[in-house]
């Protein structure tokens, strides 16, 4: 029996390999497997949404995908062949306003490089038989190619292994949802003379189905349809000639489609484990939650689950956690996933419903985001840059709820509050900077803001006092509004950030001087005012050992 993993993740896939990645940034020693030989040649999700983007920053890895993806700003909404709308992603406030297009199995082999480049190896054609275990760890079974068998031991064991989890199955899960009726139907095919605008997304309401084109480079494009209900050819691989079809009366018939890489069809589910955690083993992405593609959120879903477990399986390992960190990992991305299922339920109904009433109402619905507050509010749910976990088992109201009624005096309520993702904002130093490349995934990230004066005798006691009691938690930035930055001394505390125009301030709701902390994966976890350093210490003694 071999012991020389604390975290022993099972599956692969861009799921897997981000919690591989974001535990190894930590110094966790990971070891991840998958049943299958090689890279899946199929592209399956093709979608990085821009809070998918912030974490890969994150993670150091966007970069990367940027340089082999496609950008896409905006979506052309149409009822029928007549535009109604246009999806504004290009005014989100992130350092990603779009959607990047890119075939998953890309975005495995780029992530598969980054954990290579750090030394850890995916051992591919390896699988899970079993496992079980006890108050000391996991003890898993293993089988590799050849029929060679393995016993590992671990401490903690995640089943990132897609929506037949043999993890999940193990532990006996409950996997509850349907099966919808629609037949959804896709292509990725060599589009050389494409009509519509390249570098924007394209989708059509149709009178029972959607038909959507998106633009995966080099001439390639991915159109995504679905067949009304009593259609015969339900179940049956489709053809060019099906997709030509639906074209024709768009007038979109003289559109050249060649070489398809893959043609497939798949009647989609969305299924709920009951439980993300069982003792020592979790399950994310596809192994907990499977769902409809019709707002693109699996991939994405999943990138935020592996995020969120990564720093508090971190600190598990190292004896730290209190039992109530580990179970929050369910308590803040259960509620996210029916949060979603209820979304994409609510499209679902008002695309392929039968009643007529509702498909009027949806093709309503589409002229109302003209309106820019509508438009901004729909793209800020789709995007998942409004995901929160204000209602966490561990935020600041939850664990200290006295210093969160107390920071209102140096925040503003209902702005960046405790369980927000952190606003997109920019410092500067030698170079303006985006927050999400400031911050780090290994440690907490305390904010010192100085308000409209600085006091920077104050704002260095707070530093002090955090250090002495939580520096091996926390990375310290000091950020002085305007020109203060200048002559400003840190004291060797942390660095110093110029916020010049105070948008940094702005956007976090400070009112004055104070404390903003932010978890490992950019969501924000106490605000406090500067003299009330007792409110960061009460959130690290409610989840640290």
């Amino acid at each position: 029996m071999t012991r020389s993993t604390d975290v022993l993740i099972v599956g692969a896939g861009p799921v897997g390999l981000c919690l591989a990645l974001a535990l190894d940034q930590q110094a966790i020693r990971v070891r991840v497997i998958d049943k299958q030989p090689s890279f899946s040649g199929e592209s399956k999700a093709v979608t990085l949404q821009p809070r998918t983007l912030e974490i890969f920053q994150l993670l150091g890895v966007a970069d990367r995908l940027l340089q082999a993806g496609v950008a896409n700003p905006v979506m052309n909404m149409y009822a029928g062949t007549r535009r109604a709308t246009v999806l504004r992603y290009d005014r989100l406030e992130s350092e990603f306003p779009f959607y990047l297009h890119l075939h998953q199995g890309r975005t495995e082999r780029e992530l598969v490089q980054a954990l290579s480049d750090r030394g850890v190896v995916v051992e591919r054609d390896t699988r899970l038989d079993d496992f079980r275990q006890d108050d000391s760890g996991v003890t898993a079974r293993l089988t590799r190619a050849g029929g060679v068998t393995e016993e590992v031991q671990v401490p903690f064991l995640v089943g990132c292994d897609g929506g037949h989890s043999q993890v999940r199955a193990v532990l006996g899960l409950p996997f509850t949802g349907a099966r919808y009726d629609d037949n959804w139907i896709m292509t990725d095919v060599r589009i050389p003379n494409m009509s519509l605008a390249r570098d924007e997304r394209h989708g059509f309401i149709l009178d029972r189905f959607p038909f959507v084109v998106l633009n995966l480079g080099d001439d390639y494009y991915r159109l995504i349809s679905a067949r009304p209900p009593d259609s015969p050819l339900k179940g049956q691989t489709p053809t060019l000639d099906e997709f030509r079809a639906i074209m024709t009366p768009l007038g979109l018939g003289h559109w050249k489609l060649e070489d398809p890489l893959w043609l497939t069809q798949y009647q989609p589910s969305q299924r709920l484990v009951s439980q993300y955690r069982v003792g020592r083993v979790f399950v994310a992405g596809d192994a907990a939650h499977v769902n409809t593609p019709i707002a693109a959120q699996g991939l994405n879903t999943g990138v935020l689950d592996a995020i969120n477990l990564a720093w508090k399986l971190a600190l598990a390992v190292r004896g730290k956690a209190r039992a109530c960190l580990l179970d929050s990992y369910h308590g803040e991305r259960h509620p996210a996933a029916v949060s979603m299922f209820a979304e994409n339920d609510r499209l679902t109904l008002l695309v392929f419903g039968a009643n007529p009433v509702l498909r009027y109402l949806a093709r309503k619905q589409l002229r109302l985001l003209n309106l820019p507050a509508l438009n901004l509010k729909n793209v800020l749910k789709t995007s998942q840059l409004g995901v929160h976990y204000r209602r966490g088992p561990v935020t600041q109201a939850a664990v200290d709820p006295r210093g969160a009624r107390a920071a209102q005096a140096a925040f503003k309520r209902g702005q960046a509050e405790p369980g927000d993702r952190v606003p997109h904002f920019r410092l500067e130093a030698e170079h303006p900077t985006s927050i999400h490349a400031v911050l780090r995934p290994d440690r907490h990230t305390l904010l010192v803001l100085g308000g409209e004066r600085p006091d920077a005798d104050r704002m260095r006691a707070l530093a002090r006092h955090a250090l002495q009691r939580h520096g091996d938690q926390l990375h310290l930035h000091f950020v002085l509004g305007g020109q203060a930055a200048s002559g400003f001394d840190p004291a060797n505390l942390g660095k110093a950030w110029a916020d010049v125009q105070h948008h940094a301030h702005r956007a976090l709701g400070a009112k004055r001087a104070g404390g903003v902390l932010i978890r490992p994966d950019a969501h924000i976890a106490a605000r406090f005012a500067l003299d009330a350093p007792e409110s960061l210490d009460a959130y690290f003694q409610a989840l640290l050992c």
